[in-house]
C-alpha cells in the first residue's frame, strides 16, 4: 500500500523511470542467473568428460591387469605369497591414480570403495554405500554420476562403476580366510573384506571418481556477477540518459504549457502564445490546440467588449 502511494505520488519522468529500472532488475537477474547456469552446465560437461577420461583408464588398465598381469604373477609367485604392490587390483589401481592426481589433478579423487574392505581407508562412506546398494539393487546398472557434496560442503561431480567378483581368483581373497594368501592374512587380519557368502559375480564394491566444482562454481559466479555488475552501470548510465531527455524534451515543455496555461485561465497575458521553440512532436501539436483555444477566448472576450 505504501509503495503503491509512493508511486502515484511521482511525476510522470519518476514513473517512466521506476518502470524502466523495475523491468531492467528483473532482466538483469534473468540474464545473471542464466549466465550462472550456462556456466556451470559447460563446467558439467566439462567435469563428464575428464571422469570418463580417469574412469576409461581405470577400467582398461585393471582389465590389462586382471587378463595379463595376473595370470603371469599367479605362475611366478609362491601359492601363499601375497604382495599388494603388484597383485591386488586394488592396491596397484589406487597407487597409480594417487601419482597421477599428485602431478597433474589436484583436487581430484578417485575411490575405490567396499562396506567390508581389508584396507580400513576403502570403507564406503553413507553416500558410496549408497551407490554400491543401487549397482547391487539393478545388475543392469552400468554407471552412476551426477553433483555430490563432501563432508566439508565442497561440490564434487562423480562418476561411478561396479565391482564384480570376476574369477576365483578375487574370491579366494575374500570369501574365507582359510584359504586366503597368508601374506594378505599378515597385512589386513581375518576379519575385515571377508563374507563366506559371496559368491562369482557378486557386486561387492565401487569405482569412485571426483572431479572438484568448487572452482568452476566460483568462476561461474565470478562471470554471473560481472554480467550483473556490467549490466547494472550499463542501465544506471541509461536511465540517465533518458531521465535528462524527459526533462529536457517532455518535463520542461509541459511544465511550461502548464504554467502559460494557467495564466490564461485566469486572464493574463493573454496575447502571448502558448507555443515556444522548446516544445516538440506531440507537445507541439498540443501547445498548438490550447493556443487556438486561447486565440478563440480573446476573439470572443473582445466580441462581448464592443458589444
Amino acid at each position: 500500500m505504501a509503495l503503491q502511494n509512493l508511486v502515484n505520488s511521482l511525476g510522470i519522468r519518476a514513473k517512466f523511470i521506476f518502470m524502466l529500472a523495475s523491468l531492467g532488475a528483473v532482466a538483469l537477474i534473468g540474464i545473471g542467473y542464466g549466465a550462472y547456469s550456462f556456466s556451470m552446465k559447460n563446467s558439467l560437461n566439462e567435469a563428464a568428460t575428464k571422469a570418463q577420461i580417469i574412469d576409461s583408464y581405470i577400467k582398461a588398465s585393471r582389465e590389462y591387469f586382471m587378463t595379463a598381469q595376473r595370470p603371469l604373477i599367479n605362475e611366478l609367485v609362491e601359492k601363499d605369497r601375497f604382495y599388494p604392490e603388484i597383485m591386488s587390483g586394488f592396491g596397484i589401481t589406487r597407487r597409480t591414480v594417487d601419482m597421477v592426481r599428485g602431478e597433474e589433478l589436484h583436487g581430484f579423487k578417485f575411490r575405490q570403495v567396499s562396506m567390508n574392505p581389508h584396507h580400513p581407508p576403502n570403507k564406503a562412506d553413507l553416500f558410496e554405500e549408497g551407490l554400491i546398494k543401487n549397482f547391487q539393487q539393478d545388475a543392469n546398472l552400468k554407471t552412476l554420476f551426477g553433483k555430490t557434496r563432501d563432508k566439508n560442503g565442497e561440490l564434487f561431480y562423480y562418476q561411478s562403476r561396479p565391482i564384480k567378483f570376476a574369477s576365483e581368483g578375487c574370491l579366494k581373497c575374500h570369501l574365507d580366510p582359510a584359504y586366503a594368501p597368508k601374506d594378505l592374512i599378515e597385512l589386513y587380519g581375518d576379519t575385515n573384506g571377508f563374507d563366506k557368502n559371496y559368491k562369482l559375480g557378486d557386486i561387492f564394491a565401487a569405482y569412485v571418481v571426483y572431479v572438484p566444482l568448487a572452482p568452476a562454481e566460483a568462476a561461474a559466479r565470478v562471470q554471473a556477477l560481472i554480467l550483473f555488475a556490467g549490466g547494472a552501470g550499463t542501465m544506471v548510465v541509461g536511465l540517465l540518459f533518458i531521465w535528462f531527455f524527459l526533462d529536457i524534451r517532455i518535463v520542461k515543455p509541459i511544465m511550461e504549457l502548464s504554467a502559460r496555461t494557467e495564466e490564461v485561465s485566469i486572464g493574463k497575458n493573454l496575447e502571448k502564445s502558448l507555443a515556444s521553440s522548446q516544445m516538440k512532436d506531440e507537445i507541439a501539436a498540443l501547445a498548438k490546440s490550447i493556443d487556438r483555444l486561447r486565440i478563440s477566448l480573446v476573439k470572443m472576450l473582445k466580441r462581448r467588449k464592443n458589444e
